[in-house]
């Protein structure tokens, strides 16, 4: 059967081919319904195998929504916010990849229990009800670790811009556009939340909520404690961007203090036990004996 299967594709691949081939040297045009499809099978689906998973999980997404209490759904929609909706993801979204995931990575889990490999049929489980949350995880911390990077370099330049003699309110709108990224994107959310009538207040407490950065925690408090007290905002933003680069270097120093002992470990784990295995063996085959004892005398 399996055999047969692989002829069958290997089949339609050449008939692709041939045609494609014959389209092109006659200068025929692609089917407009074929091209179509093509250009939405380029859509971009949210976490790995996304075009597959979405649709299985479609019909049972609302289900699950249902399902969530009005708590779990805000966690939900933080996350996904903090992630900054990764492809328009929302709470629907969600709720369609976990069940999708569900369905495929839980199917061939069950079936490969019943196989016999328990402990690869257990994997496959675990990963059909984490596999959306974990994707999720790793985006939102890419996120953030983005925002932490960006951060210093975008207050020099919004403190150069507030020097100059825009508005706060400006100053961040021209230097958002400037430099595109996570940091921007943010910072454009709270200036169309003071838009439409939130004050700064509110909007950068948002801020703060919406993402789990400690930089930017930071930046939103000097900035709401500058406006409260009436300091100089320059002068605020540059304390604040030296602040920020301080950090980022303590950060630095003790993520490679903490990179000693893992190296030490790898080397004491992996490389000893090799290299003792190295010696032996020539010393094995060095001295033409027929076993170690031979070997040791």
């Amino acid at each position: 059967m399996f055999p047969l299967a692989i002829s069958a594709g290997a089949a339609l691949c050449v008939l692709l081919f041939v045609w494609g081939y014959h389209l092109r040297s006659s200068g025929q045009q692609v089917p407009e319904s074929f091209a179509m499809l093509t250009k939405k099978s380029k859509v971009k689906q949210f976490g790995p195998l996304g075009e597959i998973i979405n649709p299985l999980g479609a019909p049972f997404g609302p289900a699950l929504v249902r399902s969530m209490t009005p708590a779990m759904r805000g966690r939900i929609r933080r996350r996904i916010e903090r992630a900054g909706r990764p492809y328009g993801l929302d709470l629907d979204g969600y709720a369609r990849n976990k069940m999708g995931s569900v369905v495929l990575f839980g199917s061939v889990g069950v079936f490969v229990l019943l196989s016999g490999q328990t402990l690869f049929g257990g994997l496959l489980l675990i990963v059909s009800l984490v596999q959306t949350d974990v994707v999720l995880w790793n985006l939102s911390q890419e996120r953030q670790q983005a925002i932490e990077k960006g951060l210093p370099d975008f207050l020099d330049v919004l403190a150069v811009t507030v020097s100059a003699g825009l508005s706060f309110r400006h100053a961040l709108a021209r230097v958002a556009e400037s430099m595109p990224g996570a940091l921007s994107q943010e910072m454009m959310t709270a200036l169309r939340q003071m838009e439409v009538g939130t004050s700064l207040r509110e909007a950068f407490e948002e801020l703060r909520s919406r993402n789990n950065s400690e930089a930017l925690a930071s930046f939103v408090t000097a900035i709401l404690q500058a406006e409260e007290l009436g300091a100089p905002l320059t002068n605020a933003l540059n304390d604040i961007s030296v602040d920020m680069r301080r950090e980022a270097s303590q950060r630095a120093r003790r993520s490679a203090q903490r990179a000693d002992p893992q190296i030490t470990m790898i080397v004491t784990f992996l490389m000893v036990p090799a290299m003792m295995a190295l010696i032996l063996g020539m010393l094995f085959y060095g001295t033409g004996a027929g076993g170690f004892g031979g070997a040791f005398g």
